[in-house]
């Protein structure tokens, strides 16, 4: 790998884990939208964020055995492709039960983003600058849930809730 590849590389999974980490908590600020848009009652609408955080628990441990089976490039492009497709269908959800569907998905899909970008970038840069990519892969983790409130609230109060799902395709 060149070191502009790498770089690249670096980008685009720090990225990726960003905009995971952005679904987890953006979709928080949100709630009170969503359970006046799709008329459900507050307990209703909390399932919007626990059945994501269950789904994700479920699918994480599973990784390792997709990327054995399907190898670690196969699962990383399709859980990014599918997580997005996922991600659109929530922004177009026209009830409660879909989007708590779509909801799941994203966690299913999400989950193995994590570990395939730390791996993809652990196995592509020599080991004396894991260190160094680790640092700034983790400021993109850090940097997603940071935005995520500011960043949700002025997207459902200037436009809609669908849009919190939008920015993430």
């Amino acid at each position: 790998y060149t070191p502009s590849s790498r770089a690249l590389v670096l980008v685009t999974m720090a990225g990726t884990t960003m905009l995971y980490s952005l679904t987890m908590t953006m979709v928080n600020i949100t709630l009170p939208q969503l359970q006046g848009a799709l008329s459900a009652s507050q307990d209703q609408i909390a399932w919007v964020v626990t059945l994501n955080v269950l789904a994700t628990a479920v699918a994480t441990p599973l990784t390792g055995s997709l990327v054995a089976k399907f190898g670690r490039r196969r699962v990383l492009i399709f859980c990014t492709s599918a997580f997005t497709l996922a991600t659109l269908a929530c922004g177009f959800s026209t009830s409660l039960e879909w989007l708590l569907f779509f909801r799941v998905l994203q966690g299913l899909l999400g989950a193995p983003l994590v570990p395939l970008s730390q791996a993809t970038l652990l196995q592509i840069y020599p080991r004396e600058m894991h260190a160094k990519v680790n640092g700034i892969y983790g400021m993109a983790v850090v940097v997603g849930p940071a935005i995520a409130p500011s960043l949700g609230g002025y997207l459902s109060e200037a436009y809609d809730w669908r849009w919190v799902f939008f920015l993430m395709v």
